[in-house]
C-alpha cells in the first residue's frame, strides 16, 4: 500500500513542484539564502504558510510566526477526520505530511496508514525538490516572463483538479459555503482572511445544517 500510496501521491507532485519553485524564486527576491530557503520547506512544509512567513518576516517578526500559525490551524480539523478514519501508529509523521491535497485524496483512500504515509512522502519530496530547483534555477525562471505566471497559477489548478470528483453530497454545499466566504473577504480587499475565514466557519456551518436536518 505504500508503493500505491506514492504512485497516488504523482497528481499532487505535479502541482507541488512549479509552486515551491516559485517559493524558492520569491524567498531568493526578498533576501533569504538558500540554506534558509531548503530549511523553510524541509521543516515547515506547508505552502500557504511559507510564503506568508517569508513576506512578513522582514517587516515583523511577530506577525511572521503568528499567521502561519493561524494559517495552519484548519490542520487540526483535517487530523481529527484522519484519525477517526485511520488506524494511525505514527501519528507526528502522520501529522507533518497532512496537507490540503493530501488530506483530499485521503478522504477517498484505503483505509491503509501505510498509502497515506507514500502519498505524504512523494508530497514532500516534490515540495523540496521544487524549492532546490527554485533556489538553484532562480536567474533563468525570473527572466522568463511566460513560465512565472504559469507557476503561481499551477497550485490553483491542482485545487480545482482534486476539488470537482468531491462535489457529491454535502461536499458541493461545502464548497459553496467556503467559496461565497472566500469571495466576499476577496471583494473587500482581505483575501487572506477569508480563506482563513472559510476554512474555520465552513465545518461549523455544515455541522449546525447536519444537526438540524
Amino acid at each position: 500500500m505504500f508503493i500505491k500510496g506514492v504512485i497516488a501521491s504523482i497528481p499532487i507532485a505535479l502541482g507541488y513542484i512549479p509552486v515551491a519553485i516559485t517559493f524558492g524564486l520569491t524567498a531568493l527576491t526578498l533576501g533569504f539564502n538558500k540554506v534558509e530557503i531548503l530549511l523553510a520547506s524541509a521543516l515547515i512544509f506547508g505552502g500557504a504558510s511559507q510564503f506568508a512567513l517569508i513576506s512578513l518576516m522582514p517587516s515583523s517578526f511577530v506577525d511572521a510566526v503568528i499567521v502561519p500559525l493561524l494559517l495552519n490551524l484548519r490542520y487540526t480539523i483535517y487530523s481529527c477526520i484522519i484519525s477517526q478514519k485511520f488506524a494511525i501508529k505514527y501519528p507526528f509523521i502522520v501529522a507533518f505530511g497532512l496537507t490540503d491535497e493530501v488530506f483530499a485524496i485521503s478522504l477517498n483512500a484505503p483505509n491503509s496508514e501505510e498509502f497515506i504515509l507514500g502519498l505524504e512522502l512523494g508530497a514532500y519530496l516534490s515540495w523540496i525538490l521544487g524549492t532546490l530547483i527554485g533556489v538553484l534555477g532562480g536567474s533563468i525562471l525570473l527572466s522568463n516572463k511566460i513560465l512565472m505566471p504559469s507557476l503561481t497559477f499551477s497550485l490553483t489548478a491542482l485545487f480545482l483538479v482534486l476539488l470537482i470528483p468531491n462535489l457529491k453530497g454535502y461536499h458541493i454545499l461545502s464548497a459553496m459555503i467556503g467559496g461565497s466566504i472566500s469571495l466576499l473577504f476577496h471583494y473587500l480587499g482581505y483575501t487572506s482572511v477569508g480563506i482563513l475565514l472559510a476554512g474555520i466557519l465552513t465545518p461549523i456551518v455544515l455541522l449546525k445544517i447536519k444537526v438540524k436536518g
